[in-house]
C-alpha cells in the first residue's frame, strides 16, 4: 500500500468573486491537473487552498501565475 503526505498551502489573494476565482483555477490546473483547488472569497483574505497528495506544491509557479494575471497573493504560514 502507497500512502502520501497531503501538503496544503494556503494563501491570501485579490480575488474578488466566483468567475476570477474560476479562471485562476484553471488556469493553475492546466500546469498541474493534480492539484485540489478551492477559494474562500468570505474570509477578507480571499483565501486560495491548494492540495497536492503526490508531491509538495510549487510555491513559485503559483505565485507566478497569479501575478502574471495581476492578482496579489502572500503566502500564509502557520
Amino acid at each position: 500500500m502507497k500512502f502520501y503526505e497531503v501538503m496544503v498551502e494556503v494563501y491570501k489573494t485579490s480575488v474578488q468573486d466566483q468567475l476570477q476565482a474560476g479562471i485562476v483555477k484553471q488556469l493553475l490546473l492546466v500546469q498541474n491537473p493534480l492539484l485540489e483547488i478551492n477559494f474562500d472569497l468570505e474570509d477578507c483574505d480571499k483565501i486560495l487552498r491548494i492540495k497536492n497528495i503526490e508531491d509538495a506544491v510549487d510555491i513559485s509557479s503559483v505565485l507566478k501565475v497569479l501575478n502574471e494575471t495581476g492578482i496579489y497573493v502572500e503566502v500564509l504560514t502557520d
